[in-house]
């Protein structure tokens, strides 16, 4: 009889425990480790953008979306979002930059004077046009400035500086000193070729943000590796980046220099763009051994539960691929970004095996190539599978796993044990109080460093950035660079498991938060 009452006490006592687990507790270590064996195995050989492996990568992702009966998002009923990049090996040999200035012909030397900016088509190309200074290359309503207003660019060569007007200056109305969107290369080139030029000379920066990290071995840009661009008409234009000595020799007939001309626009705040008169610039762009390639982004959705909310979108998305392997050796991609994919594909078991069906639908996608320039991604917000303007939010993932080290913030890594860093939120206060709000259940170290002033540039490293330029609210998570990023010791052993369960439970708690709430949140120029 005592037996009886004991075994009946136990089985009362066993859904009241189950009950008391929160879907947030299903996201454990131990999964998010076994999940990273398989993605940063040897075999899987660094995952590189359309490589064999990186197919192997996209299926094993579109294969849990299958288990967890996710709706597929892709094309034709699937979970793949297929499109066409091409590879290419860049023909350094005939890859040229000179200008004729007056009746002299400057010729310059790549990687010395003038280099190849490794985001743009891979479309041999010959450009021969006169040239005009464009400012910063920005048209930025919200802030009242324009640099192509009164400067026709159609055909011309435009020579345009790095970052935005008063970078440096607290009291830009740029956001001060932290860069929006229309600093960044990815925004700018896109920008001036709608504006109609036919290249692009980006003048480097005077002195570097960023300072000089040692990596623990050899990184992956240490031999030639094949260029891989996306097929279509993005960034299909020449683009050179090119020192100051050499827009200074374009700009000579002006009698102005560059940093005159960048003074004149940061004393004023205002755009001063002008022709440069008797000045033709030649940029020659070309390449051997092109090849098409197919790859795919990976799509599915939790469908909202709320039928007037539904048909509005929270996307939670990680890049899958990584850099492969180079010079005979493996870049595995454990932190970057095998952990941001997992906390991906973990947040979305967490909904369905918990059981919670927000009332907006959640997109959970795996990006390609975001390390070829996050081209899976700006892919995607071209031909999006759920209308952008029903896209509320982008939460995003890359680089989860590891313990801050970098140079640039010089804390020692054991003080980042329990630290991730949040990137983005001064477009997104509302997604700020959110993620403050919800963290007060997981008791992480939220760091907002990176959007006071950002040398590392990390708001615009990641596939977030296309969102943000289509001013959808949107937040990266990343724990930053360390000694291993991007070398071959970047591996599944090395990775801070307790941590990283940390930060999935608290994205996933901020995830449904956002999905649930009854008002949008707010993208904040």
């Amino acid at each position: 009889m005592k037996i009886q009452k004991k075994m009946l006490v136990a089985f009362l006592l066993v859904p009241t425990l189950a009950a008391a687990q929160q879907p947030a507790d299903l996201i454990t270590a131990r999964s998010l480790r076994a999940h990273m064996f398989f993605l940063a195995a040897d075999e899987m050989a660094g995952r590189n953008a359309t490589s064999p492996e990186g197919r192997i990568a996209a299926n094993y992702v579109a294969a849990h979306f299958m288990r967890l009966g996710l709706k597929p998002a892709g094309d034709n009923g699937t979970y793949f979002q297929n499109f066409d990049m091409v590879a290419s090996m860049t023909d350094d040999r005939r890859m040229s930059l000179t200008a004729k200035v007056g009746g002299t012909t400057r010729t310059f030397q790549l990687d010395h004077d003038f280099f190849y900016f490794f985001v743009q088509s891979a479309t041999p190309t010959q450009v021969e046009a006169p040239v005009a200074f464009a400012g910063y290359g920005i048209n930025a309503p919200e802030y009242g400035y324009n640099d192509f207003s009164g400067l026709d660019l159609a055909g011309k060569v435009a020579l345009v500086l790095d970052r935005e007007p008063q970078a440096n200056d607290p009291r830009s109305k740029f956001k001060g000193q932290w860069d929006t969107i229309h600093s960044y290369l990815w925004y700018k080139i896109e920008q001036v070729r709608k504006a109609g030029a036919a290249g692009i000379l980006v003048v480097r920066e005077a002195v570097p943000r960023r300072k000089v990290r040692i990596p623990s071995a050899p990184v992956n840009n240490w031999r030639p590796s094949p260029k891989i661009a996306l097929a279509d008409s993005r960034f299909d234009i020449p683009v050179f980046q090119v020192t100051r000595e050499v827009a200074n020799q374009v700009l000579a007939p002006t009698g102005k220099t560059v940093d005159q001309a960048q003074k004149a626009i940061d004393d004023s705040g205002a755009p001063a763009s002008f022709d440069v008169p008797d000045v033709r610039v030649t940029m020659v762009k070309s390449f051997q051994d092109r090849e098409l390639r197919h790859t795919r982004n990976v799509l599915g959705i939790l469908e909202g539960s709320d039928p007037a909310l539904r048909d509005e979108f929270v996307v939670v998305s990680g890049h899958y691929d990584h850099v492969g392997i180079v010079g005979g050796r493996i870049y595995r991609g454990a932190d970057d970004n095998a952990s941001g994919t997992i906390g991906m594909m973990e947040i979305a078991e967490a909904f369905v095996r918990g059981n919670v069906r927000p009332k907006r639908s959640i997109l959970f996608a795996a990006w390609e190539a975001e390390e070829r320039g996050l081209l899976g991604a700006f892919y995607y917000v071209d031909h999006p599978t759920v209308p952008l303007e029903k896209t509320v939010a982008n939460l995003n993932m890359d680089m989860i796993g590891r313990d801050e080290d970098s140079v640039d913030w010089p804390t020692p890594p054991d003080h980042n044990v329990n630290m991730v860093n949040v990137s983005g939120t001064p477009y997104n206060p509302q997604l700020k109080e959110i993620i403050d709000s919800e963290n007060r259940k997981t008791g992480l170290k939220l760091d907002y460093k990176t959007d006071a002033v950002d040398p590392e540039s990390w708001f615009a490293r990641s596939d977030h950035f296309c969102f943000a330029i289509h001013r959808v609210p949107m937040v990266l998570f990343n724990t930053g660079e360390h000694l291993d990023y991007h070398t071959e010791n970047d591996t599944w052993d090395r990775i801070n498991y307790p941590k990283m369960e940390k930060i999935v439970r608290l994205i996933f708690l901020s995830t449904a938060d956002v999905a649930n709430r009854p008002a949008r949140i707010e993208f904040t120029p």
